[in-house]
């Protein structure tokens, strides 16, 4: 350790001695790097004592040469907190000593480079070789969480489809929709339906190969397989598990290479009747930047679209929530926090949470009192309600339009179309009555917009484009809200 450092210690042991002489003596025998040795000091000198044991101290490091080393973080949940909270610190100062850091996670011994990808696999491929164990993560099984199961899910009419090709799919994998795909926004389930098909298919089928991850993860183990020369075992977990469950797929957008394994991947798995289940934010054709051939086979099986859950729902997800928790909910508490939260299912259990806590805590009642005390600032604020403008204009940008085509009187299907869509929506989203929105639109017939609306639910039962793009603005606008 340079002297410096070591000076700075000493003048620190009387204000912490038992904790720097531990993180010292550690550094000493374990990180003999002079490099980590600089960045660790500059760190101390920019954060607290807690926050210091709270973030560097749990950190083991790994040397692989005089300006390469990884930081190895003791589980994921801490690895993604240390990315927000320090590493931007830590870029800071290797970027000045031009140094090489991996951070992974010790557990999951999946690499993260927060630079992109493709930058990350060149890295990884160049990056000398160093003994290292096989990767925990490269395992047959990787773990569900066991309360995900479809006794769980309350289902509804949101997600009703979802639940029901989910339920299909676990009952006889790699056989009945396959891949399946589910679409939605965040909060609304999907990764719970993930679990529940894996721990499902492990009821019936104990030694079944079961792989979940994220696409982020999955791209990481790619880059941890070109760095250690761990290829073989990679594509051995991922083309040889019967099922792979793989969440949050529009990662992959601009990610060429890990596109490219993905692809191989999802053939040798569907080749071999092997099950494949995604999630996403967005429907297989709006996720730009991918290959075409990729796109398509997210489409081969079934796309199965999760939507906000109505106010009934919403309820019932509530009083399902509270049985698990032990807890007894008013009607009029529901009813209360269900006008309040209003985007997602993880909206509503962070709302049930937080008042239960409370009421624990303070040993009071749940009460309406207490609930509407709680979330005066969160759930009380008005609701932002759609108008005719906001869903003119968004339909408009979907369709890369401006808002005067839709209120002209052009005929082509590229303009029509939009304006017919536009229309359904804000009969569908607003109280406007037929002639309200024929005047919105260019003074246009009320009879004009009955057609239209009529049209529009129609090609909705008969076309899936048709239904696909309704449902994505459906979406966007839900998210205006």
């Amino acid at each position: 350790m340079p002297q410096g450092s070591k000076t700075h210690h000493n003048k620190q042991t009387s204000s912490r001695p038992i904790f720097d002489e531990v993180v010292e003596q550690k550094a000493e025998q374990k990180e003999g790097n002079s490099s980590w040795v600089q960045i660790r000091e500059s760190l101390k000198n920019s954060l607290s004592e807690d926050e210091f044991k709270k973030w560097v101290g749990p950190v083991e490091v790994v040397q692989v040469s005089e300006k390469e080393f990884e930081l190895i973080t003791p589980n994921e949940v801490f690895y993604h907190q240390f990315l927000h909270q320090i590493w931007p610190m830590i870029d800071a100062i290797k970027t000045k000593l031009s140094l090489d850091v991996l951070v992974r996670v010790d557990l999951a011994n999946s690499p993260v480079s927060p630079n992109h990808e493709e930058e990350a696999v060149w890295k990884a491929a160049k990056s000398p070789s160093h003994r290292s164990p096989v990767s925990s993560r490269l395992m047959p099984r990787s773990p569900l969480n066991e309360k995900y199961t479809f006794e769980s899910f309350v289902g509804g009419g949101s997600n009703q489809m979802a639940y029901a090709a989910a339920q299909a799919v676990a009952k006889n994998p790699g056989m009945t929709y396959n891949p399946l795909f589910f679409c939605g926004g965040a909060g609304l389930g999907k990764t719970h339906l993930l679990h529940a098909i894996g721990n499902q298919i492990l009821l019936s089928n104990p030694t079944a190969k079961i792989t979940y991850l994220s696409a982020e993860s999955f791209m990481n183990e790619l880059i941890y397989g070109i760095r250690h020369g761990k290829m073989p075992e990679f594509r051995s977990k991922y083309r040889a598990c019967d099922v792979l469950l793989l969440d949050d797929i529009q990662f992959i957008s601009k990610k060429v290479q890990t596109q490219q394994e993905f692809f191989h991947t999802f053939n040798a798995l569907r080749d071999n009747k092997k099950q494949i289940v995604m999630t996403s934010d967005l429907f297989p054709h709006e996720i730009s930047d991918i290959d075409d051939r990729l796109r398509s086979r997210f489409q081969w099986g079934m796309t199965a679209d999760i939507q906000a859950p109505d106010k009934e729902h919403r309820i019932a997800i509530l009083y399902e929530k509270a049985a698990a928790l032990g807890t007894q909910l008013l009607p009029e508490v529901a009813d209360f926090i269900a006008d309040g939260a209003r985007r997602n299912v993880r909206e509503l259990e962070g709302a049930l949470h937080r008042i239960n806590a409370f009421a624990t805590l303070q040993g009071r009642q749940i009460t309406l009192e207490l609930a509407v005390d709680i979330f005066q600032d969160f759930l009380t604020e008005p609701v932002r309600k759609l108008s005719t403008e906001i869903i003119q204009k968004t339909v408009a940008e979907h369709f890369q339009l401006k808002i005067h085509d839709l209120k002209s009187k052009k005929r082509t299907k590229s303009i029509s179309e939009p304006r017919q869509i536009a229309m359904y929506l804000i009969r569908q989203l607003t109280s406007a009555s037929f002639p309200d929105i024929g005047e919105k639109f260019g003074g246009k017939d009320h009879s004009t917009v009955m057609h239209a609306c009529n049209k529009v639910e129609k090609l909705i039962l008969a076309d899936v484009d048709m239904k696909s793009e309704i449902e994505t603005l459906r979406r966007k606008l839900e998210q205006l809200q």
